[in-house]
Formats: C-alpha cells, sequence, structure tokens
C-alpha cells in the first residue's frame, strides 16, 4: 500500500475486502472486487490499459483497514 492507499495490479492484498477500480469510476463505471488477504490484485477487464488502481470501499469483518 502506498501513502495514498490504493493498490495496483500485480500487488498483494493486505486488508481483506470489498475494493473499486479507480479508473472505472473516474470514467462513471462501478467496477468492484473482493479481494481475500494475500491474492494479488488482477488487471481491471473494464478498463482499456487493463493496469487498474484499487482503492478500499469497505474492510472485510474483523479487518483493520490500517494495511
Amino acid at each position: 500500500m502506498n501513502s495514498s492507499k490504493t493498490w495496483k495490479s500485480g500487488e498483494k492484498c493486505r486488508v481483506p475486502g470489498l475494493y473499486r477500480c479507480r479508473g472505472c469510476e473516474t470514467a462513471g463505471r462501478e467496477t468492484t472486487l473482493e479481494a481475500l488477504e494475500g491474492t494479488i490484485f488482477p488487471m481491471c477487464e473494464a478498463c482499456p490499459q487493463k493496469d487498474a488502481t484499487y482503492s478500499l470501499v469497505r474492510a472485510a469483518a474483523g479487518a483493520s483497514a490500517g494495511g
């Protein structure tokens, strides 16, 4: 996780929960995914550039959103 609290495609998820693709959000699309701790963030199939930036919408129950 970087200082802006976003994660890129290829980075490991440290906080399980619901994530939103920032590129899709900017383009007016709602693209979310549920990620488990330790999984790798995927490319976004809805984005033309595929390489995505994700932001945490909601941490899973019992998860710490601090990263």
